[in-house]
Formats: structure tokens, sequence, C-alpha cells
């Protein structure tokens, strides 16, 4: 027989086991719960996280915008100023025009921080700034030879198409930023409404969780009031943000129920409609429109709420508002479904566009306004080709029989004619070989601005060389003391360049013939700091008055007769039409008696991007 003590185990207490059973039960029911709720918290202080950041990138959004807008009243007002000033000569448009180039850098570097997060929109900024930097260059190129030279001049140097081109590609890109700010504006909107919805639905299944969980231990174990103070204090905070961005916004907004009566408006919309702080709240949605539109909103207001969803307010149309006082203004308006005292709402953030679109007029002006310049540019250019035409084959042949005829005149009657008369026909011959040097000269300054520019490298060093080997006839005992410094090679039209050189050293030597040692300095230097190579020519002839200096680069204005110099006055004239055209300037220096020193400038990226010769046409 088998012992007992080997057959039965030691008898089992049903009390022990059941208790033990029982702290089972309640430990893994505690730990259930309370990793539920920490499994919940985690998620709702996620959520909470995720619509800060969204709050937060709201903000950023509507400044972006802001500063984009505020970019394109900038561009308007600086297109604005400088054609102001190229119609009336008001040196107020100047400052404007300086004040307004100044904010849209600034605007152009917030831009930059702005968009730090956004390679798209930073690719979009670089292709922006430098099209802003050219739009700056020309019309201050445009301002500053209205003012040294007039408005015709300024007309013909600087082609308004470019500009209108210019105007339209900022406007294309700046309006690709906004489009794409927007869309971020409402994927953010959408998910910080999507953050509520998933923070209200974790907080409201983690607590239905726990206290099933706890009700299962048989209340043994307490709620879990640490968590839940938690999740309260997110949801808090998601709500003080939420009401920080709703108050603080720089557009208005109104929170408005099914039925159209608006809930709630932030302080911005009393504003902007004219009411007061709570004024607002209480109201129809429809107070706020224009009579033409509300029977046509009610309809749609009806089928949004059939299937709210976020997205802009009559996109492709013209919308409207309603202030308190009955007066009108253009609005955006973006919709937003929202969950809010307990039933769907909806959420209207709306943009006053006036000055947008004002800004839109005023460009549309321009453009009509640029397109009747170049209208009148192409008719002048036309007129100009049949003027030379005319001077060409019209006036010359005249010319040579009057100098030919002449000359005829005098052998034929040599023994006729007294000392008077003989000298009275010199003087007819002269005067006509005279205009026929200015008819060839005035013909040189119109094919300069026509002739189409050949870049490339300019070696000056040669070019200067030879025009003195040419002026001396190769005499190394010529009486001139030249004193040639070594010249920076730029970028250029060589041919016409060299016209330029021609024509200063010519000057030089001619102003100067009369002093017993003429003394001519060539000197070139590139100046970093303005990107640009700077030549001086400089002699120690007669020199001239400074208040005449404006008119030395003037077609026909000269500052001596031709009983002491010769010359058609069209020389410097060709001059600063060859470096303009070249995107360079022109200025002389003197004093009567002690010489005179002239100079002019070349970019050191040369030729512009476009050049256009028959702007530079239409003054000839």
């Amino acid at each position: 027989m088998v012992p007992a003590s080997d057959t039965f185990s030691e008898p089992t207490n049903p009390a022990r086991s059941l208790k033990f059973s029982l702290e089972n039960k309640i430990a893994a029911g505690f730990a259930a719960a309370l990793l539920l709720l920490v499994l919940f918290g985690a998620l709702a202080w996620k959520n909470a996280r995720q619509f800060e950041d969204v709050l937060d990138s709201g903000y950023h959004r509507h400044e972006l915008l802001y500063q984009l807008e505020g970019c394109v009243n900038h561009l308007v007002q600086i297109l604005t100023e400088s054609q102001r000033y190229l119609l009336t000569g008001n040196e107020d448009s100047v400052e404007r025009w300086a004040e307004q180039t100044r904010f849209a850098e600034r605007a152009m570097q917030r831009l930059r921080q702005l968009t730090a997060d956004n390679a798209a929109q930073q690719s979009r900024l670089v292709q922006l700034e430098p099209l802003f930097h050219r739009l700056v260059e020309l019309t201050g190129r445009q301002n500053s030879i209205r003012r040294t030279t007039g408005l015709e001049d300024a007309i013909a140097e600087i082609d308004p198409a470019e500009i209108g081109r210019l105007m339209d590609v900022m406007g294309e890109i700046i309006g690709r930023m906004e489009r794409t700010e927007r869309a971020l504006l409402r994927e953010r909107g959408a998910t910080s409404l999507q953050a509520i919805r998933n923070t209200t639905a974790w907080i409201a299944v983690g607590s239905l969780a726990a206290l099933a969980l706890v009700a299962g231990a048989y209340l043994v174990v307490g709620r879990d009031f640490s968590a839940r103070r938690d999740a309260e204090q997110a949801l808090r905070r998601s709500e003080q943000m939420f009401q920080r961005l709703f108050e603080n916004s720089p557009d208005a907004i109104i929170l408005v129920d099914r039925g159209g009566r608006i809930r709630r408006a932030n302080r911005r919309a009393g504003e902007l409609f004219g009411y007061g702080e709570q004024q607002l709240a209480g109201l129809q949605l429809q107070r706020l429109l224009p009579e033409r539109f509300r029977a046509r909103h009610a309809a749609h207001f009806a089928t949004y709420f059939a299937a709210p969803r976020a997205r802009e307010m009559g996109a492709g149309l013209e919308l409207f508002a309603r202030c308190q006082d009955g007066s009108e203004f253009p609005v955006d308006i973006l919709l937003s479904p929202i969950e809010a005292e307990g039933e769907r709402q909806t959420l209207a953030v709306i943009r006053d566009i006036t000055e947008r679109r004002q800004a839109e007029k005023k460009i549309h002006s321009l453009n009509l306004n640029l397109q009747l310049q170049n209208s009148r540019l192409e008719n002048a250019n036309k007129e100009l080709e049949a003027f030379s035409y005319s001077v060409s084959h019209d006036l010359r042949a005249p010319l040579r029989h009057i100098d030919g005829f002449t000359g005829l005149l005098t052998k034929h009657a040599a023994g006729v004619l007294d000392e008077k008369a003989q000298r009275y026909l010199k003087v007819i011959s002269d005067a006509a070989v005279q205009m026929g040097r200015l008819i060839d000269d005035l013909l040189a300054f119109s094919r300069t601005g026509r002739a189409q520019l050949n870049p490339g490298p300019v070696d000056s060093n040669s070019i200067v060389s030879a025009i003195i080997a040419e002026i001396t006839g190769g005499n190394p005992d010529s009486r001139i003391d030249w004193k040639i410094s070594s010249l920076p090679l730029v970028r250029g039209d060589a041919a016409l360049l060299r016209q330029v050189w021609v024509n200063l050293i010519g000057n030089a030597v001619k102003y100067s013939s009369r002093e017993p040692t003429p003394r001519i300095e060539i000197s070139g230097h590139v100046d970093t700091s303005a990107s640009e190579t700077v030549f001086h020519v400089r002699d120690n002839g007669v020199g001239f008055d400074m208040q005449y200096a404006d008119k030395l680069f003037g077609v026909f204005q000269r500052l001596h007769a031709d009983t002491e110099f010769e010359g058609t006055g069209v020389g410097l004239a060709n001059v600063r039409r060859i470096v303009a055209r070249h995107g360079g300037r022109t200025w002389a220096e003197g004093r009567p008696g002690e010489g005179a020193t002239f100079s002019f400038s070349l970019p050191l990226n040369a030729i512009p991007a476009t050049d256009n010769p028959s702007a530079s046409t239409s003054n000839s």
C-alpha cells in the first residue's frame, strides 16, 4: 500500500487561494487601468503638442502672407513713384521711391527668414530677389536720367516693356508663393481641427476605460486624478492657445452656428465691420453681407452645412462685405467646420483685400500706360527712320551742289570777282561743308542708337594706343605730353567703345592744342564697391564752367564758337549714348583755363541683359 503522505498533497486553503486570485485580479486591473491612463494621457499630450505646432504654424503662415502682400504693395509703390517722378519731376517722388525700396528690401529679408523651412518657397524667393533688384536698378537709373538729362532721355534709355515684364513675373512668383501658403494654412487648419477632435476623443475613451477597469476591480483602486488633471491642463493650454489665436489674429474671425447666427467674433472683426467689441455676437451673419448677396448666400450656407469642409468661399468670385454704416469692401473668406459648444459650427476667417484690389488696378493701369508708351516709341522710331532717309538722300545732294557750284563759280569768275565776293563764296562753301559734316555726325548719332550690340572682351589699351598713333601720325616728336596708365579689361561692343575713346581723346587734343605743352592723361581702375570700371581722360586745355556741365553731353550743345574750335556738338552726345547702352554713366569736371576731365564707367557685367536699340533712338 502506498503511504497516504505520498498519495495526497497538502490541502489547499480556499480563502487564501481566493485572496491570492483577487489580489492578482486587482493588481492586474490597476496595472491595466494605469497603463491605459498613461497611454491616453500621452496621446492627449501628443495631440495638444500637435495643435500647438499647428497654431504656431498658423501665426507663421499669416505673417508670411502679410509680408507677401506688403511686398506687392511696395513693388507697386516703387513703380508708381518712379513713373510719377518721370512725369512730374517732383523730387518728393524720388524720396518716396527710396523709402518704398527700403521697405521692400526689409520685406524680402523677413520673407527669407519666414521661408527658411520651405525649400520650394526659398527657391521662388531666389528667383524673385534678382528681379526685384533689377526693377530697383531700372527705376533708379530712370530717375537718375530724368534728373540729369530730362524726360525724353529717361523714356528713351529705359525700356518700359522690360519693367512691365519684371512686374508681371514678380507678380506671378508672389502669387505662387501666396497660393502655396494659403494651401498650407488650409491644411494646418484642418490638422488643428482634427487634433481637437482626437484630443477630445482620446480623453473620453480613456476616462471610460479607466472607469470600467476601476469598477471591475470592485472600486478598490481609486480613480487616477493625476492623469486626469494632466489631460485637463493640456486641453486647457490648447484652449488658451486657440483663444490667443482667435483674439489676436490679424484677420477677422467669426464663429457661426447652423442657424446663421454669430456666436463669437474677435476684436479685428469688430474693427473691420464697425461694431463694438460685443455687438457682433448674436447678430445674423446676413447683416454683414450686401443685400444683393443675401438670397444666394442662404442657399450656399445650407449647402455648406450639409457637407462641411475647409475651403475658400466663393473661389473665383468677387466677394464683398458690408459694414455697419452701409459701406462695402472686397474680402477673401476661408471656411472651416468646427465642433464647438456641443454642436457643428463654422469658423470663418475674413480678410479685407481692398488694398490688394487697388494694387491690381494700379498694375493694370500702369501696364496700359506702358503699352501706350511702347506704341508711341514705335511710331517715333518709324518717324526717325523716315527722317534719317530724308537727311541721307535729300539733303546731301543739294549741299554737294552748293559746294561744287561755289567752287566752279570761284574758278570761272576768278578775274571778275573782287576779294570780298570771293570771301563770300568761301563762306558759302565752308558752310555747306560744315552742314554736310553736321548731317554725317547726326546720322552717325542715330545709327549708334539703332546698332545691335556685339558684346565681347575689349582691350582698351590697344584701342587707345591705335587712336593716339592715328592722331600723332606716328610722330614720336609730337609736342603732346601723353601719360597713359594701364587700363583694365572690360566687356562690351569694341567698335562702339572705340568711338567713345576717339571722341574723348580727340576733344582732349583739340581743346589743349593752344597750350605751349599740351598734356593729356588717360587712366582707369576697377571700383569693386560700385561694381564698375571707371575711365578718365584729363587735359590741361581751356576747361569749362561747371554750371554748364549738364549741357556738354547734349546734341548740338557747344560751349565754344566754331571760330575758336571746330565741331558739331554731337561727339559727346554720342559718348553718353554708347556708354548708357552699355549700362554705364558719363560725367565731366573742369574749370575755365585749368583743363577738364571727362569720365565714364562701365558695369563689371558690362552690357545689360536686355538691349533695346529702339529705346535709344527715340531721342535722336
